[in-house]
């Protein structure tokens, strides 16, 4: 089945509009200050932890087979590849991909979401390609058979409680009551959000599906030109619907998907992401640390040299520094907070001042916390206390004295 160009399907003199983006991820204004921007996560992808993507994997790994045993160029390409040339890997990956195929559905896929927007808008007078009227055909034949009928289409939407924002497919109006998995009413004139798949099987994804939805509607409307957030209507916060039309198939069908059990996931996948961020700062022993030599009275707290650790643990706070410069607004608050009478950084070893040290430990927290920026390796200090966990002392002047 040939592609479409996406770009045929918009008018020319429309105005694509979308969220600012960091690496990717969305940036909205700060609901607490509207002059900070925050780099929030893509409702899409929250929940990818969830999902068991094995049978994909191995799909993609299938038809990069297939695109490598059909071109000599590739087989010689792969053969010259180092192990170490990870962007070369990356781009070969992909040739491979689309030589198997792998990618031209999702890109019709996507060519066919598109067009359910347009056949949608009364004002377009857009020809419906032959070859996808059937399915355009099943999609709106499917949405009069149940009574929805979009009320808004492509909408930019925030979630502040999972800090996640993206663009929902629609929000649909019933136009007729439906039952619902509990046997209760979803009643004519309910708001209600949707999403539009259209992949062969939903089967692996589904998790991640309904943690997506959820979001959207338990979230609000966002105006991504004056980057505010927009009085919302009343929107069904006990179910969503999936609308499955997968392409060439000439139907479509609908799914609830349960709120609740979305947010429920959205907890859990935060959970993760939170256990992986704590992992890589590697405070709180959420890292692998190395045993100490034993010691000749075990009862006895192990001393800190603070002669040999001085060095060891200001090596470490000026990588954390190292890694606050790499963000812009964290770097111009370090600048602006440092204290006058802090020696700067290439004068602390001379110095050898506890004193200045700690005082630089506690600046760092703070400007870290502030803008939630990870240790770049684990505190040296943890080496040198022993006895459980719970009785560890985190503050900066005692972990110095000690």
């Amino acid at each position: 089945m040939p592609s479409v160009d996406i770009e045929e399907l918009y008018d020319e003199n429309e105005t694509r509009r979308d969220f600012r983006r960091a690496n990717g991820a969305p940036l909205v204004s700060d609901p607490e200050d509207s002059t900070r921007s925050l780099r929030y996560s893509r409702p899409s992808s929250y929940a990818k932890c969830l999902d068991d993507e094995m049978a994909l994997t191995e799909w993609r790994i299938w038809k990069a087979m297939q695109g490598v045993a059909t071109s000599r160029a590739l087989q010689t390409q792969v053969a010259a590849t180092r192990e170490e040339e990870k962007d070369q890997k990356k781009d070969l990956r992909e040739k491979a991909l689309d030589k198997g195929a792998a990618n031209e559905r999702a890109d019709t896929g996507t060519g066919l979401h598109a067009m359910t927007a347009r056949v949608e808008n009364p004002s377009d007078d857009w020809e419906v390609p032959e070859l996808y009227e059937p399915d355009l055909t099943a999609y709106t034949s499917c949405l009069d058979r149940y009574g929805l009928v979009s009320e808004m289409i492509e909408v930019p939407i925030v979630n502040d409680v999972w800090r996640a924002a993206g663009t929902a497919d629609r929000i649909y109006r019933l136009t007729r009551p439906l039952i619902l998995p509990t046997g209760e009413t979803m009643v004519a004139g309910t708001l209600v959000v949707g999403d539009l798949k259209t992949g062969q099987k939903l089967d692996f994804s589904l998790p991640g599906y309904t943690v997506q939805m959820a979001i959207y509607a338990l979230g609000s409307l966002y105006d991504i030109v004056t980057e505010r957030r927009m009085p919302t209507p009343q929107i069904d916060e006990r179910w969503t619907i999936l609308v499955h039309l997968p392409v060439g198939k000439a139907r479509c069908e609908l799914l609830w998907c349960s709120i609740e059990v979305g947010n429920y996931g959205a907890y859990l996948a935060q959970q993760v992401k939170e256990w992986r961020k704590r992992w890589k700062s590697g405070r709180d022993f959420y890292d692998t640390l190395p045993i100490a030599e034993p010691v000749e009275d075990e009862s006895s707290p192990a001393e800190m040299p603070l002669d040999v650790i001085y060095d060891e643990v200001l090596n470490w706070a000026l990588g954390r520094i190292r890694g606050i410069g790499c963000h812009e607004k964290a770097r111009r608050q370090l600048v602006l907070s440092w204290p006058s009478d802090l020696p700067k950084p290439h004068q602390l070893r001379e110095a050898h001042d506890e004193a200045c040290l700690i005082k630089l430990l506690n600046l760092l927290d703070r400007i870290e916390a502030e803008y939630s920026i990870p240790f770049p390796e684990s505190d040296p200090r943890l080496r040198y206390q022993t006895g459980p966990k719970r009785d560890m002392q985190r503050d900066n002047a005692f972990m110095l004295a000690q």
